[in-house]
Parts: structure tokens; sequence; C-alpha cells
């Protein structure tokens, strides 16, 4: 007898396309071949191996163990529908039901009698071997106690495992603590936040107020007097004071630990929110170069609203606690074709000897690589000239290319409101346009290499004595240098005499007739006649009106009273076509003066920049002030785009740049007071 256990095991009925039920019942498991049949008997039966399918489809007993037997070894499908199969189908649906209702057990009798009925034509040997197996009484072994634990258990085991209905359950049971702990942790965050931000709005305020010069408590009782009316002394850690004569700079800093309500399940009790802030004011040793555009294009209400704006600029940077120590400065550059120092600083900063009529300088490419203008160097002075009138009766030239005496001159170093603002309402509109000119000398005032001849103004009264050391030394941390630059335009041709126009001996000869009336000055030209020099005459001229004053001698008016005249006293007392059409006009008229000495006089002056070099020239200097620290504000106040570019080139940064219109101007050089006086949180 085989040992035997109750399992669930399922019968899959088969043996046709049309019949596939399936049902779960009670069997016996056989540890062997089925009914007690020795395998060979199964062989001999079916023609084939227990357990080989091969062409076999018959009804199969499937355990779940994984046991499989055959219970056909060659079933035939009918060639038409059969009654009995049909009703076999309806038992086999009625017996998965009547399991599923818990009265399978009478039905299974019923159940499997049709079915082996069904079965006897193909199969006697399965019949009878089902009828023994599954209705045959058996007694249970002692041996298969033990194997029917384990094989129940492995069953449970193995329905366990396969069981997927609490899959989601607890995949919801993960996402419900994620999303608790991220919630817990959100709100130990925000309060964390709240925190931080407390504190460090305190120490922001604390130390701002610590840091004002006009406060005169000790400024660490100053942050713990705020932190302690705030909640928040115990935080403070650590207050530092650096100061000197005009600047203070106070640093607190402080940490506050927040215990956590949620994020201590994920190992953090406590939350440290630090906080840092660092504040200044510094009165600084603030040098500032206003470089203003005065050519032609700034007439009307252009120059007006610059004059506004300046003026209101002195206003902002200089209060009246500075102006009593002249801790900040400010020299104005007025800038049309050329740079005028002025009658007063002419004799400070050394031009060359070549007249006295006016006092611009001229410079070469290289100059403008460098910031500093020495004072004790010589600068090449430029022509004194008139390239538009064309007058003949006057005394000096009428339009000078470089302005006389003081008009539009610079004013270097000054701290006093009152002077600055009424030399900015003098400045007036011509000329053309040299913003390079401008900024050289504009940061040149700011160099320390113009210290000399600030001190020596300074001791001649014409400086304050608070600013006599100025400017001061690059490295000096408690100096800073601002360039503020304004266009309306972009840089045009700057011109010059020509140079054997400009040094040297003119061929006019003047009798002034030995008084000071200029009215009376007799003139004379020398004219050759190209056939060597003893017979050379001289061209008498009086008074143009009358004919009768034109005429040829061999020696000039007034003989030995008369001296010959240099270019630059001839050019300063006419300009370049009145000097053409009065001396040269008639013996050109006469053969005496060729085609091309008439037009070299009428045109005695040359361009020595155009607007393309004078663009490059910019680009150094403002790179070459940039380097040395200098802070560069530029303004193109409803400048074309080639003044815009050239301006935005020029400023320290894109920050620094201004493109502006109308009565904007006077805005912004409010905003860049505002940033030169500002008192700052530097971190």
């Amino acid at each position: 007898m085989l040992p035997e256990t109750s399992h669930r095991a399922q019968v899959i009925a088969g043996g046709t396309d049309r019949l596939k039920p399936t049902y779960s019942v009670t069997l016996l498991k056989s540890a062997g071949c089925f009914c007690g049949q020795s395998c060979e008997s199964w062989a001999q039966h079916t023609g084939r191996e227990p357990g080989h399918s091969g062409q076999n489809r018959g009804a199969k007993l499937a355990f779940a163990g994984g046991d499989v037997m055959f219970f056909s070894a060659d079933p035939v499908v009918p060639q038409a529908p059969n009654p009995a199969h049909e009703n076999i189908q309806g038992d086999v649906k009625r017996g998965a039901k009547s399991a599923k209702q818990g009265s399978f057990t009478p039905f299974l009798g019923e159940t499997f009698a049709k079915w082996v009925r069904f079965r006897q034509e193909r199969a006697p040997f399965l019949s009878e071997c089902l009828i023994n197996h599954l209705f045959t009484p058996r007694k249970k072994s002692v041996a298969s106690e033990g194997e029917n634990a384990m094989s129940s258990t492995y069953a449970i085991t193995n329905r366990f495992a396969k069981q997927e209905d609490g899959n989601v359950t607890i995949f919801s049971v993960f996402m419900l603590v994620l999303i608790l702990t991220i919630t817990g942790a959100s709100v130990d965050i925000m309060r964390f936040e709240a925190t931080r931000a407390k504190m460090q709005g305190t120490l922001d305020r604390a130390v701002l107020a610590a840091a004002d010069l006009d406060q005169e408590q000790d400024p660490v009782a100053v942050v713990n007097d705020y932190m302690a009316k705030a909640g928040l002394a115990e935080v403070l850690a650590d207050v530092q004071v650096d100061q000197g004569m005009n600047y203070r700079t106070v640093t607190a800093s402080g940490s506050v630990d927040l215990d956590t309500i949620f994020l201590h399940m994920s190992g953090f009790d406590t939350l440290t929110a630090p906080g840092h802030s660092v504040a200044e004011e510094k009165i600084s040793n603030v040098e500032i170069s206003m470089v203003l555009d005065i050519s032609g294009s700034m007439g009307g209400t252009r120059i007006e609203n610059m004059r506004s704006a300046a003026k209101e600029f002195v206003d902002t940077v200089i209060q009246d606690e500075v102006t009593d120590t002249g801790l900040t400065t400010i020299s104005v550059v007025p800038y049309n074709a050329t740079v005028n120092l002025g009658s007063t600083l002419a004799n400070y900063w050394t031009l060359d000897s070549l007249h006295t009529y006016s006092n611009c300088g001229t410079f070469p490419a290289n100059a403008f690589d460098t910031v500093a203008i020495n004072p004790s160097v010589a600068i090449e002075r430029l022509g004194h000239f008139d390239p538009y009138s064309s007058s003949q009766s006057t005394s000096s030239i009428s339009s000078p290319w470089c302005k006389t005496g003081d008009q539009g001159a610079m004013m270097v170093h000054s701290s006093d409101r009152t002077t600055l603002k009424n030399h900015i309402n003098a400045l007036s509109a011509g000329g053309n346009t040299a913003i390079d000119l401008g900024v050289k000398w504009g940061v040149a005032l700011l160099d320390p290499a113009s210290q000399p001849a600030v001190a020596a103004m300074a001791t001649d009264g014409l400086v304050a004595d608070a600013a006599s050391n100025r400017p001061a030394p690059y490295e000096d941390p408690e100096a800073i240098k601002f360039v503020v630059v304004m266009t309306d335009g972009e840089n045009t041709t700057q011109y010059d005499l020509k140079y054997h126009h400009k040094y040297g001996m003119s061929d006019v000869w003047i009798d002034d007739r030995g008084t000071s009336s200029t009215s009376d000055d007799r003139f004379s030209l020398i004219v050759q006649d190209h056939s060597g020099t003893s017979n050379d005459k001289y061209f008498w001229h009086r008074y143009k009106d009358y004919s009768w004053n034109y005429r040829y001698r061999s020696t000039p008016d007034g003989g030995s009273n008369a001296r010959r005249m240099t270019n630059a006293e001839l050019f300063a007392r006419f300009g370049t076509k009145a000097v053409a059409k009065k001396m040269y006009e008639k013996p050109y008229y006469d053969g005496w003066v060729s085609n091309g000495t008439y037009w070299d006089v009428y045109y005695a002056y040359e361009a020595i920049v155009n607007g393309s070099s004078a663009d490059e020239r910019l680009a150094d200097i403002c790179h070459a002030a940039k380097q040395k620290g200098i802070v560069v504000f530029a303004i193109g106040f409803e400048a074309p785009a080639g003044g815009q570019a050239a301006m935005q080139d020029c400023a320290s940064s894109d920050s620094h740049y201004f493109d502006v219109e109308g009565v904007e101007i006077t805005e912004t050089f409010h905003a860049i007071a505002r940033q030169i006086n500002s008192l700052r949180l530097i971190q």
C-alpha cells in the first residue's frame, strides 16, 4: 500500500478542443504511480511512460505540490457534440460553484461517475484506477502524519508567498510614513528659518546703528542693547569694532540652537541657526572728478539740465560735517575739444613756453596708457588760433580754439559747495568733443603725482588746508576715488596749428608806432619774386579799404621800428582766414604768392586726432584708471550710439553706466551721489 496524504489538487478535464473545465477536489496524493499500479503496468496499458506528455491530450491530474498524472494515453476528440459531454460541462461548473459554497463533497461522486462512464470507451484502466483510488476506503498510515504536516506547511507557505492582495496596503503605509516625515521636517525647517531671520535682522539693525559715526555710545553696548530688547541676548557670540579717524566698522555674530519636533526621529535633535553681519560707515577721503561735456551740442536745455544736475550732485555728496573737515573734495573738469587749465592752474602745472595766450595742453597717444600727469614736466601747449573768424579789424581773435583765462577752466579739489556750484553755473557750450582729454585730466587730478601741485595751491590759499595732501596714495585704506564723466555726443576731430605755423617766426612785420593802441598798427608781408633774395619786396598794408595803402617796398613799413612777428603772435592777433585775406590775398592776385601758399595760410591748422583715434585713447585711459582702483561712473546724456558705446566701455561696470535723457540726468547724478555717500552693509 502506498503512503497517502490528504492534499488539494486540480482535475483538468481534456480530450477535446471544446471541453477544458477545471475544478478543485480533495484527493489522495500518490507517492508513486497511480492507483497502486506499478510503473511498468502503467506503461503497458498506455504505451507511454508515466508523467510523459508526448502527444497526450487527455485529462490530467495536477497536484498543488507539482505531481502530474495522465488519465488517458491518447484521448480522441469527438466528431460531434455529445450530450453526456455537455452534461459533464454543466456538472463541472456546478461543482465549482458548490465548492465555493462548501457543498462540494456530495457532488464529487456523481460528477466523477459521469466522467468515468464518459471515458470508459477510451480508458478502461483509468476508470477502474480512478474509482478504486477515490472511493476505496484506506487506513491512514502512521508514517504519513509527518509528511502530511510538512505538506500542509509547505502549501500554506507557498500560498502566502504567492498572495498579492496586500501589496497596495504596504505601499500606502510606506507613502504615509514618508509624507509624515517630509511634513514634519518642513515644520522644523520653517521654525528654523523664522528664528534665523529674526536673529539676522536684529543683528543687521544693531550693527548699522553701532557703526553710525554720529552716535557717541560704545558700539559694543549698542549691539548688546539691540539684541537684549529683541530677546536674543543669549545668542550673541561676538562683537568686534574697527574704527579710525573717519570710519567705523562693526562686526557681530551669533547662533541659536533650535530643538526639533519631527527631525529628531531622523537623528537631528537640534538645528543651529548662524548669524553674521558687518556694517561700515566711512566718511572716506573721497576724491571726485566731475568730467563735464561743454561742447557745442550741449547748448540750450541740455547744458541747463546738466548744470542743475551737477549742482545737486555737489549738495548731495558734500554734507555740512564733511565740509568742515574737507574730507570729500570735488574737482571739476569741463571739456569740449580741449581742456582749459585756466590762468590759475597753469601756474602749478607746467606748459611749454610757446605762448601765454591760452592754457590748453595736448598729449601724444602713449600718454593715455598712464594716469599721471607730472606737474613738473612740461606739457605741449596747444596753439592759440581761431579757425572761424575772418575779421581783419581786431586786436585779438574772437573764437580761439582753446578758451582764454578761466573761461570753462578746471577747478581742483574743492569742498566749498558755493564755490563749486558757482563755477558749474558759469559753464557755457561750444566747440568739438574730446572725451579722452577730459578723462585724462579727470583721472590725473586723482593721481598722487598731482599732490605737489595741490599742496602748493593750498600754501597759496587756493585749496583748503584739509585738502593739501590730496590726491591720497592709491594704497591708502581710507581713500576712495571716483570719476563721473558725462557726454551728449561722441569723440570728434581735434585740431592744432601746423608745425610751421605754430612755432618760429612768421613772414609778417609789425610797426606798433610806439603806442599801446592796436588800431593804427602797420603790417608788412615779405614776398619773393622767386629770383633770389636780393630783390625781395615787402607788401605794405595799412588799411585795406584804401587801395593806395597797398604798395610794394624794399623795406617794411616803419623801417627800423618794425619787428618780425612770431607765428604764435600772428595767429593770436588774427584768425587763420583773416591772415590769408589781409596779408596774402593781394600778393596772390598780383602773382607774388602761390596758390598753395595762400591756402596753406587760410587753413593754417590741421587735424591731430580724429574721432576713432580719440575713442582708442579714451579706452586706454579708462582702462588705466580702473587698473588703479578708480571707480568710473559714465553717463550717456541723449548721446548717439558711438558716444553710448564709449561711455559704457569706460564705466567700471555695466551698473556704473547710465543712459539718460532730459531731466533724468538730475536723478542719475543724485543716484551716483547716494552710492558714493551711502552707509553700506558690506556683508
